[in-house]
């Protein structure tokens, strides 16, 4: 165990008690964030973290316990008081307004001090935090138009701009590449050098030890451990957070590519232009590259949510003459979408209306034009238990499943209609360890069935670790495509940063 923060201490959390009902998020938490230090709250999915911090943040209340900052008594009723105090949190779910601009955004945010002129204050410090940190927006975009990871990085510039002096990411690089993570990483660092106290939620033990000084491992909505991380290792970390050891992931059998499943040629759609590319059964291919490279007009392309200026697309050797979402599933296609609480599931629907959506037309849950409820009822058990999803029952609401098992739902509703095609965009984003290895087996699984998928993924080590071939995207253009054998973090790295097209 590592010693209390002492005199430096930042925050002080004392038997902290979070009740929803009959379910304790948090069990008498007992936490101390040491300013100039990197400290690492980790735990499964549902573990109690997000909850916690949110009490911290004055969006919730805690039923029991205390909080201090720098030594003084505080309780916040609302997440502005925190914000004034110096206390600001980068979500993992974004709070941006997405008919407004970034520039409107970062206006529209309380601080500290009220800002006269907002538009131009927040310009200006927009301005100064790019600065100093290299971290840059587009002041006049509507948010709706920004990627995943662009408006990550808007929810860190607002951050900045209002003073945070404890600044809490929540699983912040889940959208960033491997070298947008390096430089937040360092940006981090810097921050605790300069005095700041920085607390990072996230899955990744890589990341955890690259950055961290201290870490606390939740299990169950108790404090399962605490540490420096100079003094731990991962496998000691990752039985903290389950309970249990997690065996690694076992080597995957060589690919045995059959007919092509996905063929995509000339493809030009905005910043898209003259893409050739090919999935066959059998096979995963990764697609490689920075945020904003196109990889999200080349998926909506593909579905047919938006129009190609240029090219075709082949589904099952079906050419997609009038390229819809329709026809992309009524070809065989299925898709894990990045953002899975606003596209792949319906939050206001119970689980068991979630997995079944897919197969409301088909029999047997389709009985003459009517839905059989005892026969969508059984197939929704069955895939709970099959996927593993943890939940009080077929009709709880989606919204209140943690993050893994709404992804494992959205897995059982995909991958139960037994498709040709597997579009998966960041599958484990925001996932823990257990839930992490759950989803790339079922992939590989799909692969090894026969199945295609084509993978989109910032996460450099996973589009490694999955593929069986890597398409490097970069500036709308694919330019090249590496076989697994001989693609490593530098080959890669090198086409990302190539102007020319290889074959």
């Amino acid at each position: 165990m590592a010693a209390d923060p002492g005199p430096d201490e930042a925050l002080r959390l004392s038997g902290i008690t979070k009740r929803f009902g009959a379910f304790t998020a948090n069990d008498r938490i007992d936490l101390g964030i040491a300013w100039g230090e990197v400290h690492a709250l980790l735990g499964e999915n549902g573990a109690g973290k997000t909850t916690l911090m949110r009490i911290v943040t004055g969006l919730y209340q805690p039923d029991e316990g205390t909080m201090s900052l720098d030594g003084t008594p505080v309780a916040f009723r609302r997440p502005e008081q925190a914000l004034r105090a110096g206390i600001g949190m980068v979500h993992q779910h974004f709070t941006l307004v997405p008919t407004l601009t970034e520039l409107e955004n970062l206006a529209m945010a309380p601080a500290a001090v009220p800002w006269r002129n907002g538009r131009a204050a927040a310009r200006r410090r927009a301005a100064e935090v790019e600065a100093s940190t290299g971290l840059r927006i587009d002041p006049d975009r509507l948010v709706a138009d920004a990627s995943v990871g662009e408006r990550q990085r808007l929810e860190i510039v607002k951050l900045l701009c209002r003073g945070a002096r404890l600044l809490i990411f929540d699983e912040p690089s889940a959208s960033l590449s491997p070298g947008e993570w390096d430089e937040l990483a360092k940006l981090m660092r810097r921050l605790a050098g300069e005095g700041h106290a920085v607390v990072l939620i996230s899955h990744k033990l890589s990341e955890v030890f690259s950055v961290a000084d201290r870490w606390t491992v939740l299990r169950g909505g108790a404090v399962a451990g605490t540490g420096d991380i100079a003094g731990t290792t991962p496998e000691h970390l990752v039985e903290l957070m389950v309970g249990e050891s997690v065996a690694p992931r076992r080597e995957r059998t060589p690919a045995s590519p059959g007919a092509p499943t996905l063929v995509i040629r000339d493809l030009s759609v905005d910043r898209l232009a003259e893409v050739d590319l090919t999935v066959h059964a059998g096979e995963i291919v990764g697609v490689a590259g920075v945020a904003g490279s196109g990889q999200a007009e080349l998926v909506e392309a593909v579905l047919g949510i938006r129009p190609a200026a240029a090219g075709s697309v082949e589904l099952s050797g079906q050419r997609l003459e009038r390229r819809t979402p329709q026809a992309f599933y009524a070809a065989g296609g299925a898709l894990i979408p990045e953002d899975r609480h606003h596209v792949a599931v319906v939050g206001g629907m119970t689980l068991g209306e979630n997995i079944n959506l897919r197969a409301l037309r088909q029999a047997p849950l389709a009985r003459r034009g009517r839905i059989n409820l005892g026969a969508a009822r059984l197939r929704a058990r069955r895939l709970m238990t099959e996927y593993e999803v943890r939940a009080t029952g077929e009709n709880q609401p989606m919204a209140r499943l943690s993050g893994g098992n709404q992804q494992k739902a959205v897995l059982a509703r995909e991958l139960s209609t037994e498709p040709s095609l597997v579009i998966a965009v960041q599958p484990v984003r925001g996932l823990d360890v257990r839930a992490t290895e759950f989803v790339y087996r079922r992939l590989t699984e799909h692969r090894n069935r026969g199945g295609a998928v084509l993978l989109i993924s910032m996460d450099l080590d996973e589009v490694i670790a999955l593929s069986d071939r890597i398409a490097v995207l970069a500036h709308g253009r694919v330019r090249g495509v590496l076989d697994a054998a001989e693609a490593t973090r530098s080959r890669i790295g090198a086409l990302m940063t190539s102007s020319e097209v290889r074959p």
